[in-house]
């Protein structure tokens, strides 16, 4: 599912001002939106047709016929889940309301990160970590955190992997890497330019790269073999990773879990021989 609300909503920052207007227009009327013509949408939101085109494509479709049909289906899938509205920190909350809004957050980011994910890419991705030679883990700051998630659960299945904690020893890795391995990169922003001059690196050397990103377009998106595309509900100044980091760790989980069941047997052996027993077991 292409989720039209979710890639409208997760790419206005990138958008000119008039797709931007037209996108917030379609999230905030989406069972209207989806009824209307390219013309009539264009009149609602004072721009033109073409301009209603062009924010299709940005976000991924062939024309406005694509586009109006999987609206329609995200409003009927979806219903309000897919545009939601926000509710930012005032300094005023309480705990309570604080347990209450992140808690609602992270729920949500989850569940749209569900649309986002498209079945065929993760399964090909989970072939890719199955046949490497080598799985090279990327990222910096809160991503690195994900990246060291994934590092654990690998090693618990004696699947090679590299992870370094500083830059510098990433982008080594990635210049020492070849065909025969898979770079698995995490960057909320997709802009993070060390992620960036990594994966050229990897992909000088013809190594397949997996990004885990949000789907807003982004350079990293862009030069990414595969793209596994999260949401997130972060505020609006940024107080840290939260719901986004929340939505990398399930996807973590979602290619560990997949590999583990496409290597069954061979992963319970590694189970049960790696199980650290502590006293009272």
């Amino acid at each position: 599912m292409k989720s039209v609300l979710l890639r409208l909503r997760e790419s206005q920052a990138a958008m000119s001002g008039t797709e931007a207007a037209i996108a917030r227009y379609i999230c905030a009327n989406p069972e209207e939106a989806a009824h209307l013509t390219v013309r009539e949408l264009a009149e609602r939101t004072w721009s033109s047709p073409s301009s209603v085109v062009r924010l299709c494509r940005f976000v991924g479709f062939d024309g406005y016929k694509e586009f109006r049909q999987e609206l329609l289906l995200d409003v009927h899938t979806l219903g309000d889940t897919g545009s939601h509205e926000e509710v930012e920190l005032d300094g005023t909350a309480t705990i309570p309301e604080i347990i209450d809004s992140i808690t609602r957050r992270n729920i949500q980011c989850l569940e749209d990160t569900r649309y986002l994910l498209q079945a065929e890419e993760v399964e090909a991705c989970v072939e890719l970590l199955r046949k490497a030679r080598t799985i090279l883990l990327f990222g910096i700051g809160a991503s690195l955190c994900v990246a060291r998630d994934a590092y654990l659960k690998f090693l618990r299945v004696d699947k090679p992997c590299v992870l370094n904690d500083d830059w510098h020893s990433q982008l080594l890795q990635a210049r020492n890497a070849t065909a025969e391995d898979v770079g698995l990169v995490f960057s909320y922003s997709g802009q993070t330019a060390e992620m960036v001059e990594c994966i050229q690196a990897m992909k000088e050397n013809g190594a397949p790269v997996i990004a885990v990103t949000r789907s807003a377009p982004s350079p990293v998106a862009k030069l990414a073999d595969y793209r596994l595309h999260t949401a997130t509900n972060e505020y609006t100044f940024r107080i840290g990773a939260l719901s986004s980091r929340m939505a990398q760790l399930n996807v973590v989980d979602i290619l560990y879990a997949g590999f583990v069941n496409a290597e069954y047997d061979y992963c319970m052996k590694r189970f049960v021989r790696t199980h650290i027993f502590k006293e009272g077991q």
